[in-house]
């Protein structure tokens, strides 16, 4: 089942990989970037010395260099090797996300597996995330938070399988995509916490080192990746026009001050919105939307009509706060041995990774966006699957809810297209 699942989800992330393109569709340039492919798949054609076209941003970036410096080069130096490899074309840019979509996946079912969940749960999971929109979309284009989301979910079942020096690796490649893939440390710090409450255990100093060892490894491994990216696709500030210098750190100053600066002081704008508005699906983004019967400007000649649509499931999102409260509760007084580990990891990766988004809006009133939301659904999932799992006898109802589910898929995939 696990196997029907991967390669049923691998079909429809990769199918019309190239689409849509203008007509007659001859080169790279005939084909449509979608949503912050025109920052990163730019950025990535500089790293690979290929200049992007004229208008576009970073053509005028010296070959070689990172343009888009405000993030880590690991996720735009895979893309620029994929258009070594296959050259300068829709399938480089984005199957490498799809690889990493399907990884992912796969992590979910180890995830819930490691936290001792059995592999009945553990499929239902995997299954929430391969039909749920944000998930899919994410996992066909090429941005980065998919490769966050695969090393966030792996970093942590290593974590729980008792291999704390490859988790704090895996932690730092993920940060090497995004920096906030940081952020499964501290969900690793409240999954020991909630956990040990679940278990009623004692072993705080055991605990404490676990966190420790692999946050210093986390941390050192991230300087050494970026040292050396540094050394291949040096970054470069492309708002000033000159280089970053001072090394690692000297990079690292320039991605938070970067992110410190996109702020929102007057509340949320065009497709920005508040983290706490995400569990109501508010203000979803449409990345790019092609009607050939009616055009809009600028994107007149491009077939097929398709609809990338940033937006999480709404069968999926209506169960969620439900399933955490039910997750909180079965904390207090968990029903199994399974039901509190996985009631701690569900509530420990959301809020690890929500609350920081929730905690820089309401300080610094940083700008943020409903796709963040993609690397704290994986304790969604859990959380619904549990809450699913104390319905197995109203299988119709259950029922129901899934063919829900599935119908959101099909009627939000991004070549059906709803008007």
């Amino acid at each position: 089942m696990l196997a029907a699942v991967s390669v049923l989800s691998l079909g429809a992330r990769i199918a019309w990989l190239g689409q849509p393109c203008r007509v007659p569709c001859r080169s790279a340039d005939d084909h449509v970037l979608i949503f912050d492919e025109t920052y990163y798949v730019n950025a990535a054609r500089v790293i690979a010395g290929l200049r992007p076209p004229a208008g576009a941003h970073y053509a005028s970036a010296p070959g070689g260099d990172d343009p888009n410096a405000e993030h880590p080069q690991l996720a735009k130096l895979l893309i620029a090797g994929s258009i070594e490899l296959f050259g300068d074309g829709p399938f480089a840019w984005r199957i490498a996300s799809v690889v990493f979509g399907s990884l992912a996946l796969l992590g979910m079912f180890a995830l819930v597996c490691a936290a001792g969940g059995g592999s009945g749960l553990a499929l239902g999971a995997c299954l929430l995330m391969a039909l749920d929109n944000l998930f899919l979309v994410q996992g066909r284009i090429a941005t980065l938070d998919i490769y966050v989301l695969a090393a966030m979910v792996w970093s942590v079942a290593l974590y729980l399988r008792g291999r704390t020096l490859l988790a704090g690796v895996v932690v730092a490649i993920g940060a090497c995509f995004k920096l906030v893939g940081a952020d499964a440390i501290l969900v690793l710090a409240l999954l020991e916490m909630l956990r040990r409450s679940a278990v009623r255990s004692r072993d705080a100093r055991g605990a404490l080192q676990r966190i420790a060892t692999c946050a210093v490894t986390a941390a050192g491994v991230f300087l050494a990746l970026l040292a050396a990216m540094d050394a291949i696709a040096p970054p470069y500030d492309y708002t000033t026009g000159r280089p970053v210098g001072g090394g690692p750190f000297g990079h690292i100053a320039h991605m938070l001050s970067f992110g410190a600066s996109q702020t929102s002081p007057g509340g949320p704008r065009g497709i920005a919105s508040y983290p706490w508005q995400w569990f109501g699906d508010y203000k979803p983004i449409t990345y790019l939307n092609i009607n050939p019967a009616r055009p809009s400007p600028g994107l007149y000649h491009i077939h097929p009509a398709v609809h990338f649509l940033g937006m999480i499931s709404p069968p999926i999102l209506a169960l969620a706060l439900p399933a955490l409260v039910l997750a909180l509760l079965s904390l207090r007084r968990p029903a199994t041995r399974q039901t509190g580990p996985l009631a701690a990891l569900a509530l420990a990766w959301v809020l690890g990774t929500f609350v920081p988004f929730e905690l820089l809006s309401v300080i610094w009133s940083r700008t943020s966006y409903l796709y963040y939301m993609l690397i704290v659904m994986p304790g969604i999932y859990v959380a619904v699957a549990m809450l699913l799992g104390r319905f197995r006898r109203r299988r119709r109802l259950v029922l129901a809810w899934g063919v829900a589910v599935l119908a959101a898929a099909v009627i939000m995939y991004p070549l059906t297209p709803i008007p």
